[in-house]
């Protein structure tokens, strides 16, 4: 197993000053708190595509000019509600295929850099000159964002504004049905019967700050990464290199496992993905602790994933109760003290974000929110 030691990641809380979501659970947060508390998911067949009747969690009110890339449309709408952005901020974007839809479209011979010219709108649209494009599979939203923490105690910006953005394409759909991952009827993490994943759209922002500021929306403590480089796409099903990888994290903040009120897990509904991250849990949290999946309500926006996990965190934290998980039915062994049909209690305002990707990438960051 490879390890990043990132041993900066000591010092000081990167605050959160704006934190802001997109995805197939509501527009707004307030709309997307609707739907996980209810436990909904927000699934259906796509009309911009042909998805052979497979379901993904789309954002239906999402319109792209002619010819535009759904992607920029997308990062039209959340970037229209940033803050004023203050001097000396960075921009780190995560994606996993950018503006994909301009290669479908494109003529016979003609390949779009996709991730760029998302890059590049973003850097027109924030106005903002330093620029990193992130691209780490599913864990990039969750990469992107320790980079940028890093970025922060290291001094090299006052700033950082994190977005993760993915959409929902012909490509990426017919990509996870060859391999046999995608479910033919709906997500169920964690679930005895799960059968696949499937697919979402999304948007997530965070502005940090490693200055302190009178009314952050939380902090982010600690994160860390490792590649257990088992399979191309398979995770290791001992899930002892992620256990790992959380245990160090917790070491990190001088924590132990109690002192995780909650996880939102990567739980994208797949049989080995799940496996795998249930045996992590096991082997790390001896008691129970309440987990949670936001694929089962909105589907795997990729890049996004890791951005959002942060955002509907910071929500979940201030009401201090995590939403039933949408999609369960009798929950997979091993999961049974983790996972629920029904809304559990935060016992206090710190969780743990879990991203995981194909080549064995995994991601952890700790969130806290403000004390009551």
């Amino acid at each position: 197993m490879i390890v990043l030691k990132l041993p900066l990641m000591t010092e000081a809380p990167i605050h959160i000053l704006h934190a802001d979501g997109i995805s197939a659970a509501g527009t707004t947060l307030a709309e997307a708190m609707e739907t996980f508390y209810k436990a909904r998911q927000a699934f259906a067949i796509p009309a911009h595509f042909d998805s052979k009747s497979l379901q993904l969690g789309i954002i239906t009110d999402l319109t792209p000019a002619d010819g535009e890339s759904r992607a920029f449309a997308l990062l039209r709408r959340i970037c229209k509600r940033l803050p004023t952005l203050p001097e000396d901020t960075r921009l780190y974007l995560a994606t996993t295929v950018g503006a994909i839809d301009l290669l479908e479209q494109a003529p016979q011979n003609d390949e779009p850099d996709c991730n760029n010219l998302l890059l590049q709108e973003a850097k027109r649209l924030t106005g903002l000159g330093w620029a990193v494009l992130v691209a780490a599979a599913c864990a990039s939203g969750q990469t992107a964002t320790a980079m940028a923490m890093r970025a922060l105690r290291l001094g090299h910006c006052k700033h950082a504004l994190v977005i993760g953005l993915d959409i929902t394409s012909a490509f990426v759909t017919g990509g996870f049905a060859s391999l046999r991952a995608y479910s033919p009827t709906v997500a169920r993490p964690y679930d005895r019967n799960r059968d696949g994943l499937i697919l979402g759209e999304g948007a997530g922002a965070l502005l940090l700050s490693a200055e302190k500021t009178t009314f952050p929306l939380g902090v982010l403590t600690a994160a860390y990464e490792s590649c257990d480089a088992s399979h191309i796409t398979a995770p290791d099903l001992s899930g002892i290199p992620l256990a790992n990888l959380i245990k160090r994290t917790l070491e990190e903040q001088r924590l132990v496992p109690q002192e995780i009120a909650a996880v939102i897990g990567h739980g994208t509904g797949t049989l080995h993905n799940d496996a795998s991250e249930l045996a992590a849990m096991n082997q790390v949290f001896k008691q129970p602790i309440p987990l949670l999946s936001i694929k089962g309500f909105i589907g795997h926006t990729l890049g996004a994933t890791g951005v959002l996990q942060i955002v509907y965190g910071l929500e979940f934290i201030k009401r201090r109760i995590l939403p039933p998980q949408a999609g369960l039915l009798a929950p997979a062994e091993g999961a049974e003290q983790f996972v629920s049909t029904k809304a559990q209690p935060l016992h206090n305002n710190r969780i743990l974000s879990v991203n995981v990707g194909f080549g064995g990438l995994n991601s952890t960051i700790i969130v806290e929110g403000p004390d009551k």
